[in-house]
């Protein structure tokens, strides 16, 4: 059980959204995608919509070490002085695994094609374009700092809306999602999107990442127990 009240840690957060590719102010013949919505089992009135970008990901001709590309991220931003966060990570989209570079919290769009040639620059090399419009697993690297609110719920400090609870262990993806989908179809006027989540501290702990823009303790505690039911009682959804 996680016990500290406030979390800063590495982790991973597996999700499924819509990539499409972009090909305006980017390095021309580059793979660039973009989420298409963000939080996509989300459906109430405050979706996060704006012209500026949402994740995008840089796609990379091979897989990078991690520590090597958060060094040349932070260089690169000191140069630019262009804000953006980083992380990294894969997709599988057509039953191939992607890698990417995920830039995050950007200002515009004009400033990626500046950012993939520094990128470029120090080394990094990206995979060719191709048409892309697909419904894909990802899996992110990334930092997490979060601040505890009850004994089982924790809030991202950057995020008023994304949340945290443990689950005793990290479930089958397609599993999660069949598990979502009831729960959601199952509890009136609850909207909210879910991942799974995992940190790493002393030892791994196995989260899930809940977005909703109106949900109170109640009701994220509510959601909760209905998760630990359904991953407690796996035969309850075949019956």
């Amino acid at each position: 059980m996680i016990t500290d009240d406030v979390i800063n840690a590495t982790g991973t957060i597996t999700k499924e959204e819509e990539l499409i590719n972009i090909e305006h102010s980017v390095m021309p013949g580059t793979l660039v995608l973009e989420s298409s919505r963000p939080y996509p089992g989300y459906h109430g009135d405050n979706v996060p919509e704006t012209i500026t970008p949402h994740d995008i990901y840089l796609v990379t001709k091979i897989k990078y070490d991690p520590e090597d590309i958060l060094r040349k991220a932070k260089k690169i931003k000191g140069l630019l002085r262009d804000r953006f966060d980083t992380s990294f990570g894969e997709a599988e989209i057509s039953n191939r695994t992607y890698h990417f570079i995920r830039l995050k919290n950007l200002d515009c769009f004009d400033c990626i094609d500046r950012i993939q040639k520094a990128f470029t620059e120090e080394g990094i090399a990206f995979c060719k374009t191709k048409n892309v419009r697909v419904e894909a697993l990802i899996r992110i690297q990334r930092l997490f700092s979060f601040v505890k609110i009850s004994d089982h719920l924790f809030v991202n400090r950057d995020n008023p809306f994304v949340w945290y609870f443990e689950i005793p262990c990290k479930p089958d993806w397609d599993f999660f999602k069949k598990i979502t989908h009831y729960i959601r179809g199952n509890i009136d006027k609850y909207s909210f999107d879910a991942a799974i989540g995992a940190v790493y501290l002393e030892e791994i702990h196995d989260l899930v990442r809940i977005f909703g823009k109106d949900l109170t303790i109640e009701q994220l505690e509510f959601i909760r127990e209905k998760y630990l039911y359904e991953l407690d009682n796996p035969d309850h959804l075949e019956c």
